[in-house]
């Protein structure tokens, strides 16, 4: 009796554990299949976010080939740009603290642009900022007196007195050597081929050109005239001189015409009694020179054509990529008064428009003209003359410059944003 009481008693026990071990493993059956769920729900989300980006990349990787396909059948569009352009775009998420922005009374030498980015070469470093002030790139230096040409994205910077000098872009410095002696002129072309008028001994000045690999090409020695000025042409095919001599105490100016391939003379034009300060192409073999108060313009076969501003004389000079050029003249030598006058490639007139006042900055970037005066005064005007802005700065501008949308002034340590139209 006792014993069949006991087996029933442990069967009911045993029935008891069984079904809480049941429920348990049912309890954590549906954990896991719950957790399976959430799992895959995630993943869903996760892989979803990925083709969502995926095919945003795509769209703009096939957009930017498309219009890299385009625009470099014009020659005016490199796959740097569009790298740049793209870190750009990616850097300008997170803005700066914006304009105005304190820089530092005197330790500016001068601003450039590359494309949108402006470009501030310093006392020890070259800054490059976006349009909200953000520093995007630095790079240090030790330029006494650094000067600075730009083309295409690729800037060239270069100390006047060691001959140090960076090649750099928007985000990268892409070489840097040293020339070991002074420097009279640098230019860099469209293709990447740079050039450097340099101090020597046994002669005036010699010319050494690089091409875009940083591999000298070869060097022009000249004998009797300090080469003062260097320009590309469009293609990158010649490179023009301009120097600057003396004879029978009297000062003359010298244009050459040298072939970047071969490294030898195509022309050369002598100007009597001219003081040359400016050289560029105007096309592929137009050559623009200018003195203190004549352009001339140089044709393939060295004829020229002199072009007087009369009374009127150059204090400052800028040209655009497509041989267009702006002047600020001092009326009748006066520092008081003064002009500004956009001519075309030919040298045809575009417009000329009087200023009341000394103009101290002008820039022009094939678009827009733009200056700043002595009255403080910042005025902007398009390729037909009309102005389509003007500020008034609280303090004197030492510096302007322009690209786009914007225009920058340098105003004693401060640096001062405007847009183009207002």
């Amino acid at each position: 009796m006792d014993k069949n009481q006991n087996n029933r008693s442990f069967t009911q026990e045993d029935e008891r554990r069984m079904k809480e071990r049941s429920a348990m493993r049912a309890k954590e059956r549906e954990e896991r299949q719950r957790l399976e769920a959430e799992r895959k729900a995630k993943q869903k989300i996760t892989f979803g976010k990925m083709n969502t980006v995926a095919l945003i990349i795509l769209i703009v990787v096939v957009a930017f080939s498309l219009l890299f396909i385009a625009a470099n059948a014009f020659g005016n569009v490199t796959f740097s740009n569009i790298v740049d352009y793209i870190s750009d775009s990616v850097t300008n998420i997170e803005p700066g603290a914006g304009y105005p922005l304190e820089i530092g009374s005197g330790t500016v030498k001068n601003m450039s642009m590359i494309g949108n980015s402006l470009v501030v070469v310093r006392s020890d470093e070259v800054s490059v900022l976006n349009k909200t002030a953000k520093k995007t790139s630095s790079f240090p230096h030790s330029y006494s007196k650094p000067m600075s040409a730009v083309s295409n994205g690729r800037m060239l910077v270069c100390d006047r007195v060691t001959g140090r000098y960076m090649i750099i872009n928007r985000t990268e410095c892409l070489h840097e050597a040293d020339l070991s002696t002074e420097t009279y002129a640098c230019a860099i072309s469209s293709d990447g081929n740079y050039a450097f008028s340099l101090k020597t001994e046994g002669a005036s000045s010699i010319v050494s050109v690089y091409d875009s690999s940083f591999a000298k090409k070869f060097d022009f020695k000249c004998s009797d005239e300090y080469i003062i000025g260097l320009s590309f042409s469009p293609d990158g095919k010649k490179i023009a001189l301009i120097g600057l001599g003396a004879a029978d105490a009297t000062m003359y100016s010298k244009l050459y015409v040298i072939d970047i391939k071969k490294g030898e003379l195509i022309s050369s034009v002598d100007f009597a009694g001219e003081s040359l300060n400016s050289v560029f192409y105007s096309g592929k073999n137009s050559i623009v020179v200018v003195s203190e108060n004549t352009y001339t313009i140089v044709n393939a076969k060295s004829e020229l054509d002199k072009n007087n501003f009369g009374f009127n004389t150059v204090s400052r000079f800028v040209s655009d990529p497509d041989g267009n050029f702006a002047v600020v003249l001092s009326k009748y030598g006066s520092i008081d008064s003064g002009a500004v006058a956009l001519l075309n490639s030919k040298g045809k007139e575009k417009f000329s428009i009087d200023i009341n006042c000394n103009i101290e900055s002008i820039d022009y970037d094939g678009k827009t003209i733009c200056i700043v005066d002595s009255d403080n005064y910042v005025r902007t005007y398009n390729r037909r003359g009309k102005m389509i802005g003007q500020t008034k700065l609280s303090t004197a501008a030492q510096d302007i410059t322009v690209s786009g949308k914007y225009c920058y002034a340098l105003c004693y340590g401060t640096i001062v944003q405007l847009e183009v139209r207002n």
